[in-house]
C-alpha cells in the first residue's frame, strides 16, 4: 500500500522520509519484484494482502495486545513498498491499481488508529482516546490536500509525518507500550502535516500566478 508508490504527479522540493527509504530500500526491492513477478504474484494482491494483515494488527490492538500488534506492523510495513515496486517490475494493474492501493491505505489508517483508540476509552483514558480521534481526521486530511494538489498539478508529498511515519510510530510506540505519548505525537504532527500541506498549495498556487 501506500498510494505514493503508483500514482503519478510532480514531486516535492523537498524529499521526504518515504523518498528516501524508497530509494534506500530500490536495490533491494527491484530484484525481489522482479522474482514475484515471474512467479505471476500481481501487485493488488500484495496490496490485498497487507491490507487483511494490517488488520489483524487492529484486532491486536483493540484486544489490548498492544506489544503483538506492534511486532506485526513493524514486519506488515515492508508491503507497503513491495506493491509498487512489483507493479513497475512486471507493469501489471495500472490505474486501478493505484486506486486501490490508495483507497486500502485510508482504510488501514483509520482501522489501526481506530482500534487505539477504542483500546483507550475502554481503559477509561478519555483525552487519548479523543486526541486517536482527532489525528486519524488529520490523517485522512493530509491524503486528501495530496490528492486535491495533485489534481491542481502541485505535488504536494512535504510534511513530517507521512503515511510511512506514521505507521512507524504507531509500530514503535506501539511495541514499547508507550500508547499516550503516541496519541500525543500522533495528533501534533498529523495537525503540523496538514498545515504544512495547506501552506505548501497555497504558495505554489500563487507562484504559478
Amino acid at each position: 500500500m501506500g498510494s505514493h508508490k503508483r500514482e503519478a504527479g510532480r514531486r516535492a522540493p523537498r524529499q521526504t522520509l518515504t523518498d528516501w527509504a524508497r530509494a534506500r530500500a530500490a536495490g533491494v526491492l527491484a530484484p525481489l519484484a522482479r522474482w514475484l513477478g515471474r512467479l505471476g504474484v500481481r501487485a493488488n494482491t500484495i496490496t490485498a494482502v497487507g491490507f487483511l494483515l494490517q488488520l489483524g494488527v487492529s484486532a491486536l490492538f483493540v484486544t489490548e495486545r498492544l506489544r503483538w500488534g506492534g511486532v506485526l506492523l513493524s514486519l506488515v510495513a515492508p508491503l507497503d513498498a513491495l506493491d509498487g515496486a512489483v507493479a513497475r517490475a512486471t507493469g501489471s494493474d495500472g490505474p486501478f491499481g493505484a486506486f486501490l492501493d490508495s483507497t486500502l491505505d485510508r482504510l488501514s489508517d483509520a482501522a489501526l488508529i481506530l482500534s487505539l483508540a477504542a483500546y483507550q476509552f475502554r481503559l477509561g483514558a478519555l483525552t487519548e482516546g479523543a486526541l486517536f480521534l482527532g489525528a486519524l481526521v488529520l490523517s485522512l486530511m493530509v491524503s486528501y490536500t495530496r490528492a486535491r494538489a495533485e489534481a491542481l498539478g502541485v505535488g504536494c508529498t512535504v510534511g513530517l509525518a507521512t503515511r510511512l511515519e506514521r505507521v512507524l510510530l504507531i509500530a514503535v510506540l506501539s511495541t514499547l507500550g508507550l500508547v499516550k505519548i503516541l496519541a500525543w505525537v500522533l495528533a501534533l504532527l498529523s495537525l503540523i502535516t496538514f498545515l504544512q500541506r495547506m501552506v505548501h498549495v497555497y504558495r505554489a498556487c500563487f507562484q504559478q500566478d
